[in-house]
């Protein structure tokens, strides 16, 4: 796979996994702040890294997308205790 679809796939892993937590809502996520990182295996030798970390009373989530010791895309949300989620900049 050329390296511009393999960024793009990840990139939309990315989205992907961050849409799935926003859906989840602020409880499953917040069970996520307790547990380390987690991987999931994704087409192509990607993996797909969740880390939750809580900050006062929001949740700050990062998710990576990457295949050896290469990252190809990050994306990221904080989320209130109401759900709400505002992309930091």
């Amino acid at each position: 796979m050329a390296d511009d679809d393999l960024r793009r796939l990840a990139l939309a892993r990315v989205e992907s996994e961050l849409d799935r937590l926003r859906a989840a809502g602020p409880a499953a996520v917040a069970d996520l702040a307790a547990l380390p990182p987690q991987d999931a295996q994704a087409e192509e030798g990607l993996t797909v890294t969740t880390h939750v970390n809580a900050e006062g009373e929001r949740l700050m989530v990062l998710v990576e997308a990457w295949r050896g010791r290469r990252t190809l895309a990050t994306g990221g949300f904080a989320m209130s205790p109401d759900g709400r989620t505002t992309t930091p900049h």
